[in-house]
């Protein structure tokens, strides 16, 4: 018999029964769903066909992309070849949301050829591995989390913490208008992306000059911003905007160039500054009293200028300050890098991700970055082991407080230290008294007042009535 017959005949048997059934392709798309199948999705199976169905690749706002990602075997099941999960996919459209369903997954063929079947039924014996279960908890809240957040585009936003919150709100605002935005960061905080998807989201295919603070002066300044001056200048419609870096860094003068610049053009050229710390602001009298050398770093900034920026600020917290999110934003990091297909890891088992939220990370959101990079590159397997991650971060122990030394004062020393000499005699001459004085050249009577003494410290003491 063919083998084609069989499985037409397959299909019959598990549609008689209404077998809630769908199979995956060794490209891992759906191949085949069952008509109880579609019944439970509330959707035209033959419309899921063909569509991805793999843990951890990126999903799109398709509602059927959404609903054939759910129906994907957990990470990890390739390298078991079964497993075991709860199932509670979106709704279709207008429809009710399916039901919660356990499900069995199991790969058959061999790698080249193999298929994946899932089955939804009722299984008592399901064992599930604790770390996947974490790994697929994280997926399910990730996957949460982008249709929730898909307009802000940057995993910095990604949380629960209140700090994120804070950030998504007023990165909200600042996307929703075009006006003058004001960042302010660590080390490495990542704030030029943040920056980047704040300015196409409120203005979208508007130009956009970057400057980097340290290194400009009005002079250079002009000639980096001329072509979008000159944009500003042929039309009286034009507008544009200056991503500047650093700008509590930038001399004085610099300041006031860009200043000026803007003032030329109100409401058209527009001012996103990045700060690494909460700049000091400098009076006009120390402006004209205290000329800088144009090149000078100033870390300050004119108060004309910050008056501009008042409107929107935005201040990126440490890593550091965001343990609650770090699980989140490490493996939307590793999510992004799996994208373009150079690495095969696919989730961070849970001692890594508990080396992760022990580490401080001192250059903040960069130093995660190059830190899953490094891992993914490392990795061998399906899952980021401890091993992987680079020694500094691996090696980190959390320091212990310090236990202040207790020191004796010198009385109390010298008469510890007389104390085991006598005793180291006592003990020497067997407990003979006046053979003891004389090894250490004192009398007798000397030796046995300083015995009577230490043994009167060692009796407890009458309590006073």
């Amino acid at each position: 018999m063919s083998t084609s017959t069989k499985i037409r005949r397959l299909a019959r048997l598990l549609e008689q029964e209404s077998a809630v059934v769908w199979a995956i392709n060794q490209d891992d798309e759906l191949a085949y769903l069952s008509a109880g199948c579609s019944a439970w999705l509330g959707v035209d199976g033959e419309l899921l066909i063909g569509r991805r169905c793999k843990a951890g690749t990126p999903i799109s706002g398709d509602p059927l992309d959404l609903i054939a990602a759910s129906l994907s075997p957990p990470p990890g099941f390739y390298s078991r070849g079964t497993a075991s999960l709860r199932l509670h996919p979106p709704q279709s459209g207008g429809a009710l949301r399916p039901e919660t369903k356990e499900v069995r997954y199991v790969r058959v063929g061999s790698s080249e050829n193999r298929f994946t079947l899932g089955i939804a039924g009722l299984f008592e014996d399901r064992q599930v591995d604790p770390e996947i279960q974490d790994a697929v908890a994280v997926r399910q809240r990730l996957d949460q989390w982008r249709q929730r957040q898909a307009g802000l585009g940057s995993y910095l936003l990604i949380g629960t913490s209140r700090e994120a919150e804070k950030m998504r709100r007023r990165t909200e605002i600042a996307c929703s208008v075009r006006t003058h935005v004001n960042l302010f960061q660590s080390s490495g905080g990542g704030a030029e992306l943040l920056a980047t998807h704040v300015h196409q989201r409120s203005a979208p295919g508007e130009p956009l000059i970057r400057i980097d603070g340290p290194l400009m002066d009005a002079e250079l300044l002009d000639a980096s911003v001329m072509p979008l001056i000159n944009r500003l200048s042929d039309s009286e419609s034009a507008t544009g905007s200056i991503l500047f870096n650093q700008l509590n860094r930038t001399s004085l003068p610099t300041q006031q160039r860009l200043l000026s610049l803007l003032e030329s053009y109100p409401n058209r050229l527009r001012l996103i500054a990045i700060c690494e710390t909460v700049p000091q602001l400098t009076n006009h009298k120390t402006l004209s009293d205290e000329p800088r050398s144009p090149t000078h770093s100033s870390e300050v900034i004119d108060p004309r200028l910050s008056d501009l920026l008042d409107t929107i600020q935005i201040t990126l917290a440490m890593l550091s300050a965001r343990v609650e999110d770090l699980q989140l934003i490490a493996m939307a990091i590793l999510g992004q890098y799996r994208v373009t297909g150079r690495f095969s890891a696919e989730r961070i088992s849970r001692p890594a991700l508990d080396a992760l939220v022990y580490y401080p990370w001192p250059n903040n959101f960069h130093e995660l970055e190059e830190t899953i990079r490094y891992a993914s590159q490392n990795a061998i397997g399906e899952a980021i082991r401890v091993e992987d991650l680079p020694l500094s971060v691996r090696s980190f122990r959390p320091s212990s407080p310090k236990v202040k030394k207790q020191i004796q004062s010198l009385d109390e020393q010298v008469k510890q230290y007389e104390k085991s000499l006598l005793y180291e005699a006592m003990n020497a001459a067997n407990q003979n008294r006046a053979e003891a004085a004389r090894s250490l050249g004192i009398s007798r009577s000397r030796l046995l007042r300083k015995l009577d003494s230490f043994e009167a410290e060692q009796m407890p003491k009458r309590s006073e009535s």
